[in-house]
């Protein structure tokens, strides 16, 4: 069975799944993409702040020097505070940031639903950590 490329040296990429205060500002998350060290520094999306990484802890909250893609972890960050941060946003490489966007074009694909579905439906919509109501603004019928 192959090994799975867990993209070590991608650019960093960490959903933040939740975030409070503890001596600090605390994020957590699941590494998607990228390595984290001790002393990074960061953007946090889509507010385009720069963090820096303070203290890296593993999963069993033992602080660690580094961490990887497919780690969860939760960092102590300098330079926002936590009522600043939501969960759904993400931390991403300064030099190759990823981009944000208010509005984008999906399919949907419906398999068993009760009621009429059209234009104006809402639902939430749940991509990595985020959870957003979505309403959906046009209605077409592809057989």
């Amino acid at each position: 069975m192959p090994m799975v490329d867990r993209k070590v040296n991608a650019p960093l990429m960490l959903p933040i799944s939740e975030k409070y205060k503890d001596m600090g500002t605390i994020v957590v998350g699941k590494i998607e993409s990228g390595h984290i060290r001790k002393g990074d520094t960061f953007l946090l999306m889509p507010n385009k702040d720069s963090v820096d990484v303070m203290a890296v802890y593993d999963e069993t909250e033992n602080e660690v020097d580094r961490a990887v893609s497919g780690d969860n972890v939760r960092l102590r960050i300098r330079g926002v505070d936590d009522d600043d941060i939501s969960p759904g946003f993400v931390l991403t490489s300064s030099s190759h940031p990823i981009h944000a966007v208010r509005q984008f074009e999906a399919q949907l694909a419906i398999l068993e639903h009760k009621s009429i579905i059209c234009a104006g439906y809402s639902a939430v919509l749940h991509v990595h950590t985020l959870s957003e109501e979505v309403v959906l603004s046009v209605s077409k019928f592809i057989p």
